[in-house]
């Protein structure tokens, strides 16, 4: 009866609803990332994603996107849709989830945002309300703070449960009552477990761990109508039949309550898995990556700083497991889902975002790509974070730019080191000073031999019909030449590098001149010998 009157429009049994969504073959795993719209996508929904498709893929395998946005004041508008683009970006493609054309549902479990599925838990909450598994509770925010204070005065657990909940043992006519009056009302679990018992909980990284079960008459609907993520995702989990739940280690305290809810449903619960949280270095030690006060938090973070997708990949595989890093030095063209990546060995200890790292990862990454593959994905970057960079480049051949940034791919660790690692092949040289031009070490200590390397230089270009083919091809000809004129390697090159940079730190000679090409490399040496 109470049931009716609190959910007069559902007619619907969980049998109907669990008739919609056919099982799937037993044999699969089915894993899941489930989001919150309300903000920035965090780096660890990223490793989240990882995770379940790493677990996903070793297996007959489904893994789908589902959109939590039960709690609906923090939902940032179009959240959803950037967090399903940004997931792509990293290769995470779902097999189901709304991520279809303008983001529809794809495949048989949908709606696959919870906000579209409101009347599907009602349903299950008005059927324990009816089992008397669930109640109304109209205590009011000054009564549950009351309650809360003759707990604490006591030193008993704080919350609302057994004894120190009036309406758990509420009469139907004190029920009809309260909804007379319009009072406002949760529905609240009524928990069979005991404050004083304890369980054995199994979790796929942390293994067995014994805790106190849950004994809190926990609100699993709010008073808009809206079910709670606690209730709200134990039912989506059953319906699309996930079997593994990969989350951060804050959930690890709600799995009591968790299981408790599964037992009530006469379900059986997925596995679990509670990876620790990624965290940075203060001067406090270590805490968790914070997204008001971090700015690594953030997934575009990476983006905007010039970190490629895959550094970003082998730099959080490398968090799952430490041993992958020496995997990726024999593998270096391997997804790294290929990696035999072992959930017992997950860190056990906070996982450590270590940003010189990334930036060692990421300039490995860089070295060993080709070029043109490099320079593709170049491209894309200055389009979205350097335009002003995008048009300079415009103006030089594709060949010049490529040739500049294979020479560069060995010394930067992001993009957004290539500008002022190549500004002097864009703009007039520098004039070097005597200064610079003369080195000890070189066996260069006057001008005389200065003069004589840049001329040996000029000559060799001048001679030549055609650029050169490859750095090999410039540096054959100029050893030859430097030992016809019985001088050392470096009595020449230190000065024609100098005349071809303008800087002191730049390419090596042989560099310059391939990607100069001969006639600005003609020019420049040729205005060196006019100034000294």
């Amino acid at each position: 009866m109470i049931e009716n009157l609190l959910f007069p429009d559902i007619n619907e049994t969980p049998e109907d609803i669990i008739s919609k969504y056919p099982r799937r073959n037993p044999l699969t795993v089915v894993t899941r990332i489930a989001p919150s719209p309300t903000g920035f996508l965090h780096i660890w929904a990223v490793y989240s994603a990882m995770l379940d498709k790493i677990i996903a893929y070793k297996n007959n395998w489904v893994f789908f996107l589902r959109i939590e946005d039960t709690d609906q004041k923090r939902e940032v508008e179009w959240a959803a849709h950037k967090y399903v683009d940004i997931l792509k970006q990293f290769w995470l493609i779902f097999d189901e989830g709304p991520v279809g054309e303008d983001y529809k549902d794809v495949w048989n479990y949908w709606p696959y945002t919870q906000s579209q599925r409101e009347n599907i838990y009602k349903v299950f909450i008005k059927d324990l309300v009816k089992k008397w598994l669930a109640y109304p509770c109209f205590l009011t925010e000054q009564e549950i703070t009351q309650t809360r204070e003759i707990q604490e005065a006591s030193k008993l657990p704080t919350g609302i449960y057994k004894e120190y909940s009036p309406w758990r043992f509420a009469t139907d006519d004190e029920i009809i009552k309260a909804l007379d009056e319009k009072k406002e009302f949760v529905i609240r679990l009524k928990s069979k477990w005991e404050i004083s018992r304890k369980i054995d909980l199994l979790d796929i990284i942390k293994w067995r761990i014994t805790s106190w079960e849950n004994f809190l008459d926990i609100v699993i609907c709010k008073s808009t109508g809206i079910p709670t993520y606690h209730f709200a995702h134990l039912i989506d989990d059953y319906l699309m039949w996930t079997t593994h739940v990969i989350r951060w280690d804050e959930w690890f305290a709600s799995l009591p309550l968790h299981l408790e809810l599964f037992n009530m449903m006469s379900w059986q619960a997925p596995k679990y898995a509670h990876y620790w949280p990624l965290v940075k270095l203060d001067w406090n030690g270590k805490r968790k990556l914070s997204k008001r006060k971090d700015p690594e938090a953030d997934v575009e973070y990476y983006f905007k700083a010039w970190y490629l997708i895959e550094s970003i990949l082998d730099f959080l595989s490398n968090i799952i497991n430490s041993g992958f890093e020496d995997w990726r030095k024999q593998n270096l063209n391997t997804s790294y889902l290929d990696y035999d990546f072992k959930f017992e060995k997950i860190n056990t200890a906070w996982a450590l975002v270590d940003m010189d790292k990334l930036n060692w990862v990421n300039s490995v990454i860089i070295k060993n790509m080709e070029t043109d593959k490099l320079y593709e994905k170049f491209i894309r970057y200055l389009e979205n974070y350097d335009v002003d960079l995008l048009s300079k480049l415009s103006y030089y051949p594709e060949e010049y730019n490529k040739r500049i940034l294979g020479e560069l791919k060995t010394k930067i660790r992001k993009f957004d080191e290539f500008n002022e690692n190549s500004f002097f092949f864009y703009t007039d040289s520098n004039i070097p000073t005597h200064e610079m031009l003369l080195n000890e070490k070189m066996k260069i200590t006057d001008l005389d031999t200065v003069n004589k390397a840049l001329n040996i230089a000029i000559d060799i270009l001048k001679s030549r019909t055609s650029d050169f083919e490859s750095i090999n091809d410039v540096k054959d000809i100029f050893v030859e030449k430097i030992i016809e004129a019985d001088m050392k390697n470096g009595q020449v090159l230190w000065p024609v590098r100098c005349a071809l940079s303008g800087e002191l730190f730049s390419p090596w000679a042989l560099e310059l001149i391939y990607i100069l090409w001969i006639e600005k490399s003609i020019n420049r040496i040729e205005k060196v010998l006019k100034y000294i």
